[in-house]
């Protein structure tokens, strides 16, 4: 079983080396070569050709039957709308109010002033009451 897997795997490999070592050749496709594989290519064209129409007459025939339901049950058809900005009800919030895309980019515009301030003051104006309280406990 190994054997078959490693015969597989190694032959596609070597099928693949010899095909380009044929092409290093400089054989020049024959005119017989070329005729076929031409053939081959419009056939090819040829079924996606009729695929295509096989698959555009479905469609038509399943968007008749999705019209016939609409219309038997007074279903409206579905549009694609733009989305629409929703401004959210806060009466029943109990966080915060969610900011827009522009208010948080002008927070970012200004916060930029804010942080100028630094995490230094910050850290000392947290901690200076938090020293006063110490030491007045200590007796200092």
């Amino acid at each position: 079983m190994a054997g078959m897997a490693a015969k597989m795997i190694l032959g596609n490999k070597l099928d693949s080396v010899k095909g380009e070592l044929g092409n290093l050749g400089g054989k020049e496709m024959t005119e017989e070569e070329a005729e076929q594989a031409r053939l081959i290519e419009e056939a090819r064209m040829e079924q996606e050709n009729e695929r295509k129409q096989r698959h555009d007459k479905m469609e038509a025939e399943r968007e008749v039957e999705r019209q016939r339901i609409r219309e038997k049950y007074g279903l409206k058809k579905k549009t694609i709308e733009k989305e629409e900005v929703v401004e959210p009800d806060d009466s029943g919030r109990i966080s915060r109010k969610k900011k827009t895309p522009a208010e948080m980019q002008a927070a970012m515009a200004g916060g930029e002033e804010e942080e100028e301030e630094g995490i230094m003051d910050t850290v000392v104006n947290f901690f200076t009451p938090l020293t006063e309280k110490i030491g007045s406990f200590f007796g200092k």
